[in-house]
């Protein structure tokens, strides 16, 4: 959901900077504007409901219908959310919505209420998803369903987590209201109020700074200061509270010292029970917390919380989120590179008009879908096998503790003439990891896997399938499915050469990201020294 949610806001950005040359509704018909929203609503609750109906009609039949039931829910529920934002977009970029809370004539500072009301048939969306999964949601953290083998069964059975027929409708809202939507929203809206101001008072800003750009950058910098504080508002929207003094804890400490990961805080992500996961956020050690929920902490043991703490802890380790907003810049210079050349094309052959500027801009959407539909996901999942691997590297076992021949342990016989020769390999291993300051479970063979690690991530993988509701097949546009991931690791553990050829692709898609946007930072500073505005904002200027 927080894809959706930003992609909400993103829509309030580009209304806000860009003219309303997509209108298909007069910009004073409130009649009409008002039936498109309360449609939009009306049609988001009759799909949701008949979703709703259909799902819990599959979970609640025999034979295969179980997991069918599933699946539904899951490509439901995205293709309702998708709806949902498609029709906001409608709704914020084809009807004067948005000008009938334009508080800035009266003033910037006002801005962010009307902000707010433009955002009012989203959040109502969101409540109409919420109340219609409800039911559905707690059916499917049922245990019993058919794709669980018994044994399964009678491990999400003796399991204290709380299963989903305790949730009642208000804590599940509250719950959904933080974990989906304020999460997003609270950082957003204080750089939306960034943006009102700047774009309010930018002609003074402009003359005061004596450059055309200042407003820009004074609202990047914003954003970057929301983005490093944002995780210290987070675990309040969260409902954090600090991991207690113990063993556990003292594992985990002892565990960020040895892969070198520094964090403010280890707390727990209190979901009464309704979310079995882990976060990590923060890009500065200051700001920086790691997160595990309740469930997760009462339905795993202690080495499988290692080896998900030790995934979060590859998140940081291996610079995925500053890789994440290298990607982020990279998309926004390509899609103002192409919405540019184009503009400027448009203008070399004497085009002008609505048409030029909505084919502008229409390119611009069209490069956005792409770039985040398509290379978002590719790359994100590759980030999270990456940081699999990582987790299961932290459980790495000793040589004389491998249940199985792995490439970390080659077959070594467990006699004990083999466990101390074993033993002082990999002493002598660890000693010269720390003279060259590698952390040691990461080092231990390299960039091989241990199979006795990758089984340990592995089954925590399945238990947040089993109890989070999940089918393992389930696909996953940023995570790809939980099974995929299960055999990845095997495939690993089995095979050297594919774990670091693995680790030498992602070491690319890193640095073509850098490359990417160093090239693309000193190509804009450069056009934007010769040329004084953007031939994209004139061609918009037609229409005010």
């Amino acid at each position: 959901m927080y894809l959706f949610t930003i992609a909400a806001f993103a829509l309030l950005f580009w209304r806000l900077e860009g003219p309303s040359i997509w209108l298909v509704i007069p910009r004073n018909d409130c009649f009409r504007t008002i039936t498109a929203v309360v449609g939009l609503i009306l049609l988001l609750l009759i799909a949701s409901v008949i979703c709703a109906r259909r799902a819990r009609h599959l979970l609640s039949s025999r034979n295969d219908g179980q997991l069918a039931g599933q699946y539904f829910h899951h490509r439901a529920t995205f293709m309702l959310r998708l709806l949902l934002v498609i029709g906001f977009g409608f709704c914020v970029l084809m009807t004067p919505w948005p000008q009938f809370f334009d508080f800035s004539g009266i003033s910037p500072l006002l801005q962010p209420l009307g902000d707010i009301l433009i955002l009012s048939p989203f959040i109502t969306g969101c409540m109409i998803l919420w109340w219609t999964s409800f039911s559905v949601d707690r059916l499917i953290r049922e245990p019993g369903y058919q794709w669980l083998t018994a044994d399964d069964r009678k491990e999400v059975e003796s399991s204290p987590t709380p299963t989903g027929g305790h949730w009642g409708l208000r804590s599940y809202f509250g719950f959904s209201l933080r974990n989906q939507l304020l999460v997003v929203a609270v950082p957003m809206l204080l750089i939306l109020f960034a943006a009102d101001l700047t774009h309010g008072y930018e002609e003074p800003i402009r003359r005061f700074a004596g450059s055309f750009w200042a407003p820009d950058v004074i609202l990047a910098f914003i954003a970057a200061l929301v983005f490093i504080a944002s995780p210290l508002l987070l675990i309040r929207i969260w409902q954090t509270v600090p991991l207690p003094q113990g063993g556990l804890r003292a594992k985990l400490e002892s565990l960020c010292q040895m892969i070198g990961l520094k964090c403010r805080d280890i707390r727990i992500w209190k979901s009464d029970g309704m979310m079995i996961n882990a976060a990590v956020m923060g890009i500065l050690p200051g700001t920086r917390f790691v997160l595990l929920s309740d469930a997760l902490l009462s339905s795993m043991n202690d080495r499988q919380i290692e080896a998900v703490f030790g995934h979060e802890a590859g998140h940081v380790r291996h610079r995925h989120i500053q890789h994440f907003l290298l990607f982020a810049f990279v998309g926004w210079i390509a899609v103002a590179g192409i919405m540019e050349l184009l503009a400027r094309y448009v203008y070399s052959m004497g085009i002008a008009g609505k048409a030029a500027a909505l084919a502008v801009q229409g390119a611009g959407v069209l490069a956005t879908v792409v770039i985040w539909g398509v290379g978002f996901g590719w790359v994100s999942r590759r980030f999270e096998r990456q940081a699999d691997l990582f987790g299961a590297r932290c459980v790495t076992a000793d040589f004389d503790e491998c249940l199985v021949p792995c490439s970390v342990h080659i077959d070594i016989a467990k006699s004990p003439e083999s466990t101390t020769s074993a033993n002082s390999i990999e002493e002598q291993s660890n000693v010269e990891h720390r003279e060259k300051g590698i952390p040691l479970r990461d080092a231990a063979g390299g960039d091989r896997v241990c199979a006795t690690g990758a089984g340990v991530f592995a089954s925590a993988l399945r238990r947040v399938a089993m109890l989070n509701g999940i089918p393992p097949e389930e696909r996953s546009w940023r995570h790809s499915s939980i099974a995929n991931r299960m055999r990845f690791l095997a495939a690993t553990a089995d095979d050297p050469a594919l774990a670091i050829h693995f680790e030498r692709t992602v070491r690319r898609i890193k640095s073509a990201l850098l490359v990417a946007a160093i090239v693309g930072t000193v190509g804009t500073l450069l056009y934007w020294s010769i040329v004084p505005e953007p031939a994209v904002l004139r061609l918009q200027a037609n229409f005010p």
